[in-house]
């Protein structure tokens, strides 16, 4: 029977090795993102402004998680799939007007490289919940009562833009999210995961006036939650990905046999 205490240092122990001399490189590529996005957006930078502290402390916690436990072969299909998904997520926000930029960009590039990011920042929290908290996990039925209600009271929020043919085609994207392919021990973390940063993120962006939502809240409830919900679709979109490519590999070693199968016939 192992004792609290062992149980504490066990868990900073494991917390500690996650950071190797992947970590450093993690670090330099998230620097040059930021470092480039600053150079090409300086205009819109206050230089002359106070030290945001929120932001700071945002950006720290978000270094310390993405250069944690970094593996590139199941960090860079999340990358890919945050921001592809991130994008179509800004431009339906903003074409929709449920959300606007201070810039009045539809959308703006340089809220992009965000999406990404903040999407492996989730994925870290949930592995740590994991090892943390493992009691989470067996409340995984409650998967079937709070992404359901999370669609419904996301549907609810942008009902307001619902004549927009984006949002009928989000509404359904919801639904299919939800349903298809669902890991609920899994995503019911994720989204939890998800929110907890969201709340940060949100509410320095509209309390900044960097993006405001037509409700003019500080932030929405809705916005908060939809980060997570939003890395459960990011997390299906990298299992669709993983799937074509089974089937890819799936199909080319069947017309290699068939081909060997061909060849042996002729000779």
């Amino acid at each position: 029977m192992s004792h609290p205490e062992e149980d504490h240092t066990g868990f900073w122990r494991w917390l500690w090795a996650g950071y190797d001399r992947r970590t450093i490189i993690a670090l330099v590529l998230m620097g040059l993102t930021c470092a480039a996005v600053g150079v090409v957006y300086s205009h819109l930078i206050e230089w002359d402004a106070p030290m945001d502290w929120l932001l700071v402390g945002i950006w720290a916690v978000m270094g310390a998680l993405l250069s944690w436990r970094v593996d590139p072969k199941r960090d860079l299909p999340l990358l890919f799939v945050g921001l592809i998904g991130g994008g179509i997520i800004e431009w339906w926000g903003t074409e929709s007007v449920l959300w606007v930029y201070y810039t009045r960009e539809r959308p703006p590039l340089w809220i992009l490289p965000a999406w990404p990011i903040s999407a492996l920042a989730i994925v870290r929290i949930y592995t740590i919940l994991r090892r943390a908290l493992p009691i989470l996990e067996r409340a995984w039925p409650a998967y079937w009562l709070v992404i359901p209600a999370f669609v419904a009271v996301m549907t609810k929020f942008l009902w307001i833009r619902i004549h927009v043919p984006a949002s009928q085609v989000v509404v359904g994207l919801m639904v299919v999210v939800a349903l298809v392919g669902a890991k609920p021990k899994r995503d019911l973390l994720l989204f939890v995961a998800g929110a907890a940063l969201g709340i940060f993120l949100e509410y320095w962006g509209t309390s900044r006036h960097c993006w405001t939502y037509y409700t003019r809240e500080h932030p929405p409830f809705e916005a908060a939650l939809a980060h997570g919900f939003a890395t459960v679709a990011f997390a299906r979109g990298v299992q669709g990905m993983l799937w074509v490519k089974r089937q890819g590999a799936g199909l080319l070693e069947r017309l290699q046999l068939h081909r060997r199968y061909a060849d042996d016939k002729l000779v």
